[in-house]
């Protein structure tokens, strides 16, 4: 089958349907073309009241950016570390639990408490010395910063079909991880759970938490698109979908490492900014150690929702695929970042996709309840949404042709797909949700 009568996929739904899943998703756009920062607020008050603190920063383009409260991460070799203690004499090693020996990179936490400015200040002073380091970044499934653009109730596309494809691929989707709630509708089949998706970890516990579920619906695109390949979906976040620089990066080259050097596409649908001029240390690390060693894999990631030219990171590193969003009608969406550094770009505004039991918003008052029952389906928006459908493409493409790598399929992708100022190449695969009649 050719790509052209392959995609884009068809929309079943009923008129009553979409005009029901028009009203969620145009609450999406909104909230996602705004600055939303009281949901930051939201979830800095949770996070430390369960333990888990950041600071909020804001970058030099004016963005917000989420630090790990008192820690900076270093790239310094024999003679830099020698150095460490009398540059940075309160400080000790802290390094996470299950840290990759892969990577040179390497978390310092302060034994007394630091403000974000005194970080970011520490952090220059051994920049000045010749040792690379950086603030300790979290990073935010890629809205983040957006957290009311919450899902909405909608309905399956229809059953779940395989398409005889066999030639062995695996799509890795880095996220939330996977819930462990079944389903008895046959999606989730062949999907690996690396990680569980937890979804009621902080008060109050009755509800979904901000962003649970985020791995479960990305996983559900890839499903949608690619729907013989292998999807393992890894947990690099916390509650809250907050996780940090190193805990991307161990994940990601974790992600490669298990592959063993099969055909992989690693779904990346999270990102953060670089702060005073450096990306996330450990994440480019983890690129640059996989691009190296694994040329069957093929990293594909979110291109943010800021709306401007401002690049994120995974998705601005070399080699990496970033994907923007576009809306149904494939005019670009609102909210998409954009820039020479964004590739391609797919349906992100209303996408239905596979999602988890319970009940939204994550707190009273935010907005009105949405429950979700068993099996249940949902619209969502962002270019979180966007990557797992190039994600699941390419591995559709490789599922049916031993002989290409996740690279060339790529490009036989795009290749004939006409372009967007500042989103790639276009590329209609889901059918997404009109937001206006």
């Amino acid at each position: 089958m050719t790509i052209d009568a392959r995609w884009p996929v068809s929309d079943t739904r009923t008129a009553e349907q979409l005009a029901h899943d028009r009203e969620d998703v145009g609450r999406q756009v909104a909230v996602l073309a705004s600055a939303q920062q009281d949901i930051v607020e939201r979830i800095r008050v949770r996070r430390r009241s369960s333990g888990d603190p950041f600071v909020v920063v804001t970058t030099d383009d004016h963005r917000t950016a989420l630090t790990a409260e008192n820690q900076l991460v270093v790239e310094a070799d024999a003679e830099q570390q020698g150095r460490l203690g009398t540059l940075l004499p309160n400080w000790d090693p802290d390094d996470r639990p299950g840290r990759s020996d892969r990577r040179r990179t390497r978390v310092l936490r302060c034994r007394t408490n630091r403000t974000a400015r005194e970080l970011r200040a520490d952090a220059e002073r051994l920049r000045g010395h010749g040792i690379t380091a950086a603030v300790n970044l979290l990073v935010p499934l890629g809205y983040v910063i957006k957290g009311k653009s919450y899902p909405g109730v909608t309905v399956a596309p229809g059953p779940y079909s395989p398409n005889g494809a066999h030639a062995p691929v695996r799509v890795a989707v880095v996220d939330t991880g996977l819930t462990d709630q079944g389903r008895s509708d046959a999606w989730d089949t062949g999907l690996v759970r690396n990680g569980t998706d937890e979804l009621d970890v902080v008060a109050p516990k009755d509800r979904i938490d901000w962003f649970a579920g985020h791995g479960t619906f990305a996983a559900g695109i890839v499903r949608q698109i690619a729907p013989d390949c292998e999807v393992v979906v890894y947990r690099f976040t916390g509650p809250d979908g907050l996780g940090s620089d190193e805990a991307a990066a161990d994940m990601l080259i974790q992600a490669a490492d298990d592959a063993a050097g099969q055909r992989l596409v690693i779904n990346a649908s999270f990102g953060a900014p670089a702060v005073d001029g450096v990306p996330p240390l450990a994440m480019r690390e983890a690129v640059e150690y996989i691009h190296a060693t694994y040329p069957k894999v093929l990293i594909v990631a979110s291109a943010g929702n800021d709306g401007a030219d401002l690049p994120l990171y995974p998705a601005a590193y070399p080699g990496v695929k970033a994907v923007g969003a576009l809306n149904a009608d494939l005019s670009p969406a609102v909210f998409s970042n954009r820039g020479s550094w964004v590739h391609c770009s797919t349906v992100g505004v209303g996408v239905v996709s596979t999602f988890v039991q319970g009940l939204l918003p994550p707190e009273e008052g935010v907005g009105a309840d949405i429950p979700f029952g068993s099996d249940s389906w949902a619209t969502w928006s962002g270019t979180s949404f966007s990557a797992p459908q190039i994600s699941g493409a390419v591995a559709a493409l490789c599922g049916e042709d031993a002989a290409l790598t996740p690279r060339t399929a790529f490009e036989q992708l795009i290749g004939p797909r006409p372009a967007l100022a500042g989103l790639g190449k276009v590329v209609h695969l889901l059918p997404g949700t009109p937001i206006s009649c």
